[in-house]
């Protein structure tokens, strides 16, 4: 008997504790809906430039809420062309070598390394020279990089990069950046505005939006 009281208490409770849980997170305040479609599967992109300053300070954030993410919501990475004084060029060159770096298995230190290379070193991307230098410097074959960087799929993956960044610019959701949206459809809002600033408080969020 109190093994069924237990079980119909929990069956109320549960419902209630969603509920409770849910309702910590408010539309125009923690979110904003910035798309009535979805992508299939759970994920959170950062659209960012590594030329941006705040993107390159994000980067050290990340790295600790990206562990705290969902093990079904993957974390990807969207270069935009429309930060700095950099020609269309250049700005494209480095959506591709974006494009690249996902290939690798040290992407996170390839990434890494040409935020270091703008805004510690101060030093520039004048030509693709300078990006192989970059890859070949943690560990991938000169070679290889050559053919990956001009190949179908990063050219693909770098096409997909722009349509997506005016995809939610003329949706009103990226302004400027890092920009996190959610699922395609939901654009996180963090900052004192919101209280979500922490580590965990985001993963939190992330998680709760990517399976909503």
């Amino acid at each position: 008997m109190i093994k069924l009281v237990k079980a119909g208490l929990l069956a109320v409770l549960l419902p209630m504790a969603a509920t409770s849980f849910a309702a910590t997170y408010e539309e125009g305040v923690h979110y904003d809906v910035v798309s009535e479609r979805a992508t299939k599967k759970p994920e959170v992109k950062e659209f960012f430039s590594f030329y941006c300053p705040a993107c390159n300070n994000m980067e050290a954030l990340i790295g600790e809420f990206k562990p705290k993410l969902d093990k079904n919501v993957k974390f990807k990475k969207s270069h935009v062309d429309f930060v700095g004084v950099r020609d269309p060029e250049n700005q494209q060159m480095m959506s591709q070598a974006l494009a690249t770096a996902e290939v690798f298995p040290q992407k996170d230190q390839i990434i890494s390394a040409i935020f270091n290379h703008i805004h510690t070193k101060r030093a520039k991307f004048n030509e693709l020279a300078d990006v192989k230098d970059i890859f070949v410097a943690q560990g991938v074959d000169g070679d290889k990089f050559d053919k990956l960087f001009k190949s179908f799929s990063v050219r693909t993956l770098s096409s997909k990069m722009k349509r997506d960044q005016d995809y939610f610019k003329e949706k009103g959701a990226l302004r400027g950046v890092p920009t996190f949206i959610v699922n395609g459809k939901y654009k996180l809002n963090l900052g004192r505005e919101s209280g979500i600033t922490e580590p965990e408080d985001i993963g939190k969020l992330i998680n709760y939006l990517a399976n909503k």
